[in-house]
């Protein structure tokens, strides 16, 4: 048991710095993206994070039964500092990019693991305590990151944002060196060479280059390029035939597929499948444009707007720890899931609500009853279809459901942004057609807000480009209802597993 308790309490510190930097980078950035005068990027700071991310997602599973967990975990903590120095250390929007992605290589393998781990090390009836202390991590690190962020942000630079892991990173990496052994038996018995190669790179590939070929057709008409546009529809038609291709090679080529496909016919791991990928639009987008509403439509510091998404973190870390503990004495996990799923779909609708004069109970309230709900699912998901498959297929299981809440927040980020910036430019257009000797200010306002409230813009010029912010703003919340609806029907068909009080035989926690 003591083991046990070392083992959790050094993962949770690894899985900290990861899940920290998924919200950090939020109340930051509008002020990096004036920086680098690119708002019209702003989300690729999150898409390059998760691209990365999601596509070694999968296979990590995969690597960790080669390599073994910890030196994978050591390695994914390496790849999360070096993306963080370069970040840090940052000249142009394309370098800081590059760093995310790198960041994003490292924090999918600490994730990942700490989630694998788990599953190879405690029961699944008991795992619910311990997966209620790993969303405690998520939920502390998401209350800590904006308020941290705002903070370096106002009052000394947005890239101690980044500094800031260099030496927890190194703490973390002793630690589990020093504490972490990990004495779960390998599956496989050929050589490391055969093994790797063994691996559906071409799986990963593909996927990769299908899903990054959609985003940048989905993202080139947030900068402006019309939807007819070659390029736009060059990289569509692209993407959906490398992803159909990518489909074939699963079904018919790859021995190993990195998504196993079989796994798509195992009901409760299908359901959760499409609910995570719901899921994860619902959790990493309100948090982006919630935070532009404070900083750009209210005009608060990144500090208060940090404060201002506390509800929503609260609420999810409330329902997660929660959940987890009545999964554990009551040894279900639908109803929690449906109602869990329900709530979240009412908070986002209740999020088309606000405007320029909301007031403070509303925009509280509304953002808690929305975390409320998500909390629930978040762990949750991974238990359910965890206990719908055999052992041996554990790993892939919880890299697969994680890399489809990834793919589903890019999606979300990108179809979001394509929204407000479509509709922002039109609105923008008419704006500087009305006010001609402030064109310059108005066209400045899409890539650095700040210039809004600068004493040399006249109050209905003000007035003007803020409600073309929040029109923007609303009809970026209404596109996140069907998500949350879809969320809540993807749930519908699961059916009740038994949850198991003992390992496996075979697995033995140190």
């Amino acid at each position: 048991m003591g083991r046990l308790l070392v083992t959790t309490g050094v993962l949770s510190l690894a899985l900290f710095i990861a899940a920290t930097d998924q919200t950090i980078v939020a109340t930051a950035t509008v002020r990096i993206s004036e920086e680098f005068n690119a708002l019209s990027l702003a989300p690729w700071l999150v898409n390059a994070y998760l691209l990365s991310s999601a596509a070694i997602q999968p296979s990590i599973g995969k690597l960790s039964d080669i390599f073994g967990r910890t030196p994978m975990l050591l390695l994914g903590i390496g790849m999360f500092a070096i993306g963080s120095l370069v970040c840090a250390l940052a000249k142009s929007m394309t370098m800081l990019l590059a760093g995310r992605a790198i960041a994003g290589v490292g924090s999918a393998a600490i994730i990942g693991l700490t989630l694998v781990i788990v599953s190879d090390i405690v029961p699944m009836r008991k795992r619910g305590p311990y997966m209620a202390v790993f969303s405690l991590v998520f939920s502390v690190s998401s209350v800590i990151g904006p308020l941290l962020g705002g903070v370096f942000t106002d009052h000394v630079s947005w890239r101690w944002i980044f500094w800031l892991s260099e030496p927890i990173c190194g703490f973390v990496i002793m630690a589990v060196t020093l504490l972490l052994r990990n004495k779960l038996p390998r599956r496989a018995t050929t050589s490391v060479w055969v093994q790797v190669c063994g691996i559906d790179w071409l799986g990963i590939l593909l996927l990769v280059g299908g899903i990054l070929s959609l985003l940048l057709g989905l993202t080139f008409p947030s900068m402006g390029t019309l939807w007819s546009a070659p390029k736009v529809i060059s990289c569509l038609v692209v993407g959906i035939v490398v992803i159909e291709v990518f489909i074939i090679v699963e079904w018919r080529v790859a021995l190993d597929p990195v998504v196993p496909l079989r796994l798509f016919r195992i009901r409760n791991v299908a359901s959760m499948m499409a609910a995570s990928f719901f899921m994860g639009a619902c959790l990493f987008t309100p948090i982006y444009y919630i935070l532009i509403y404070h900083t750009v439509v209210r005009n608060t510091s990144s500090t208060i707007a940090g404060i201002y998404m506390l509800p929503f973190v609260v609420g999810i870390m409330l329902t997660s720890i929660l959940s987890g503990f009545l999964v554990m004495k009551l040894g279900i996990y639908r109803p929690f899931i449906w109602a869990g799923t329900a709530l979240c779909a009412v908070g986002l609708g209740l999020l088309a609500l606000l405007d320029q004069n909301s007031n403070m109970a509303a925009r509280l309230c509304y953002l808690l009853i929305a975390g409320l709900g998500a909390g629930a699912l978040i762990q949750l998901s991974l238990i359910a279809g965890q206990a719908a498959v055999e052992p041996e297929d554990m790993a892939s299981t919880t890299s697969v459901l994680t890399f489809f809440r990834s793919i589903g927040s890019i999606f979300g980020m990108a179809i979001m942004q394509t929204i407000m910036s479509s509709t922002l430019r039109d609105r923008i257009g008419l704006l500087k057609d009305q006010h001609g000797l402030y064109a310059d200010v108005i066209s400045a306002a899409l890539d650095k807000p700040s210039v809004i409230y600068s004493s040399n813009v006249p109050i209905d010029v003000r007035s003007g480009i803020v409600d073309a912010y929040m029109h923007s703003l609303h009809l970026v919340f209404l596109a996140l209802i069907p998500f949350g609806v879809l969320m809540f029907i993807s749930s519908i068909p699961l059916e009740h597993k038994r949850l198991a009080r003992r390992l496996p035989p075979g697995l033995v926690a140190d």
